[in-house]
């Protein structure tokens, strides 16, 4: 069952009661990423992430990590594009626990001169590490291309320059700022009732103060469509596919799950089929759907050698072509449904899954979202709707953006890209 109450001090509570469970999930999640950045402080969010853990005026980092251990729970956190979230996961009889430490994170971490500059060396360490892992790293090469000169075209973690230029005053200030009450949300899934949650919420979190400053307002990227090689001495060649998609609010994000199951979401789908299991030509191919406030992409991703990536590229292109010429069919959409609402109640046995579905309802749409409603609009989708956003994705070839990562001729790619 959802509940939502607002404190005093401006935070959302929301929380789900799932009576079953013998655990509690809770995150406090903040309506700011790497999208609300500018250029010169780009890793900001990420970065204040880190400190989160390095201590507070109460507890050192040892004693985060002893307190939770020793109930046997986790904590941990995550930074993405437009939130950022420190969750932990215990038993109900634990919750206090998770609360007052999470609390306390929040209201005395330190920032310390010396923990900074030592952080400072571990996350530059973790963007070397994306650098070197080609799977990763080809993701925010396209980023980087297709939402060009825009916020959401910058990584999450960073530039090295900009990580290794942050102060401890910049750090404060830009946590006081967005990282307020009145920008952050609560989320509770698991044997608890509301107003228990309610009141042990409040008494961990209620003194916490700051108007905080008025977020950037959100400006719609326009998408720059391009073919970029970036030469790397590997082994393989890294190929991502992307054009725009649907927004978090765009119900036609749910023709595009059906649409991404078909074509390489899953080990039966076309591409995987095709060219993995047929060819032998790939390890592994899928295609995947990113949704933010008001945009959206959809790609298609796979590594290959050298020898095999114009073939690769050839049957990716001919999928492409396919699937925008003649459809899907009645037993693809069917089974696209069934799979898509299989892996939903799957991941909600979680309540990792369910604290973060709340979340992301309250982010994005400021309520809950039933499960319901959202089978509903699943089983309304018609063949009609699929053919209609496949013609919408790929109708227009020079709307599509490849990215290339690897030792490769980018002449010949190229001319049978654009052919």
């Amino acid at each position: 069952m959802y509940r939502k109450t607002v404190l005093d001090n401006g935070i959302t509570v929301v929380t789900e009661s799932i009576p079953y469970f013998s655990t509690v999930s809770l995150g406090i999640w903040w309506k700011t990423g790497s999208r609300y950045e500018q250029r010169n402080n780009n890793g900001v969010s990420h970065f204040i992430e880190h400190m989160l853990f390095k201590g507070t005026s109460e507890r050192t980092a040892y004693d985060i990590a002893r307190e939770i251990d020793a109930i046997g729970g986790t904590i941990n956190a995550f930074t993405g594009k437009e939130y950022t979230c420190v969750y932990a996961r215990v038993l109900k009889k634990d919750m206090d626990t998770a609360l007052d430490i999470i609390a306390d994170m929040c209201r005395n971490s330190l920032f310390d001169g010396s923990d900074i500059e030592r952080e400072k060396y571990v996350i530059t360490q973790e963007i070397k590490m994306i650098e070197d892992n080609p799977e990763e790293y080809i993701y925010d090469m396209f980023n980087a291309s297709y939402f060009k000169d825009h916020s959401l075209g910058m990584p999450i973690l960073g530039s090295q320059q900009n990580v290794e230029g942050f102060s401890r005053e910049q750090l404060k200030e830009y946590f006081t700022n967005y990282y307020s009450p009145k920008n952050a949300i609560i989320t509770i899934t698991g044997r608890i009732k509301h107003e228990d949650a309610v009141t042990r919420v409040s008494r961990f979190f209620s003194d916490l103060r700051g108007a905080g400053a008025e977020g950037p307002s959100i400006i719609s990227p326009e998408p720059y469509n391009a073919f970029n090689i970036y030469e790397k001495e590997l082994e393989h060649v890294y190929l991502c596919i992307g054009t725009r998609g649907a927004s978090q609010v765009d119900k036609k994000r749910y023709c595009l799950y059906v649409l991404n199951a078909i074509m390489g979401g899953s080990m039966s789908s076309h591409l995987f089929q095709e060219i993995r299991e047929k060819r032998g030509l790939v390890y592994n191919i899928y295609s995947y759907v990113n949704c933010y406030h008001d945009t959206g992409t959809f790609g298609i991703s796979t590594s290959t050698s050298k020898e095999s990536v114009a073939e690769v590229l050839q049957l990716i292109q001919d999928e492409i072509a396919r699937i925008r010429n003649e459809g899907i069919t009645d037993a693809e959409l069917a089974f696209s449904k069934e799979h898509i609402k299989g892996n939903l109640f799957i991941s909600l046995e979680s309540s990792e899954t369910r604290m973060g579905r709340l979340a992301k309802n309250e982010i994005y749409f400021g309520d809950y979202i039933p499960l319901k409603e959202t089978l509903h609009e699943i089983d309304s989708i018609q063949k009609k709707d699929v053919d209609a956003i496949a013609k919408f994705l790929f109708g227009r070839p020079e709307g599509i953006s490849l990215t290339v990562l690897g030792n490769v001729a980018g002449d010949k790619l190229e001319k049978l890209w654009r052919s």
